[in-house]
């Protein structure tokens, strides 16, 4: 029972997140691209991945809010919960992966944000089965 409790954690970290998508006064959608262009001189493997981005903002911010609102749903109700914890470690991932360079500074500052965390949940809760209990998957 304590993996669906850890699911549905996931799931209100992930509205969470949500909220603070949609959230107007946020203006996620209208600082996508800059956002995106912030991380180009830190990301590892050079800035060809957050130029790409910034330069489809759109699509991208509409990408991470459509999966960001999966996700949410999907652990809450534990709906495709398996498939849910591979897209939530990819996701997390390609975050880790272009923001590390902006957070993770040696010597200075060594907040790597909270997706490795996310992602070690994602392991846990696939191969703990989640979605066994108190979920639409079962």
């Amino acid at each position: 029972m304590s993996i669906e409790l850890l699911r549905v954690g996931m799931g209100v970290i992930w509205v969470l997140n949500l909220l603070f998508v949609i959230d107007p006064e946020n203006q996620f959608f209208g600082t996508f691209q800059s956002t995106a262009q912030s991380y180009a001189p830190t990301t590892y493997g050079g800035s060809a991945l957050p130029d790409w981005v910034a330069a489809h903002a759109s699509v991208f911010a509409w990408v991470v809010a459509l999966v960001t609102a999966y996700l949410a749903l999907a652990f809450l109700l534990g709906a495709t919960t398996r498939f849910a914890c591979l897209v939530g470690f990819l996701f997390s991932a390609v975050f880790l992966v272009t923001q590390v360079g902006s957070t993770f500074n040696i010597p200075g500052g060594t907040d790597v944000g909270p997706h490795p965390l996310y992602m070690l949940i994602s392991v846990v809760l696939f191969l703990g089965g989640a979605g066994r209990y108190l979920a639409l998957d079962h």
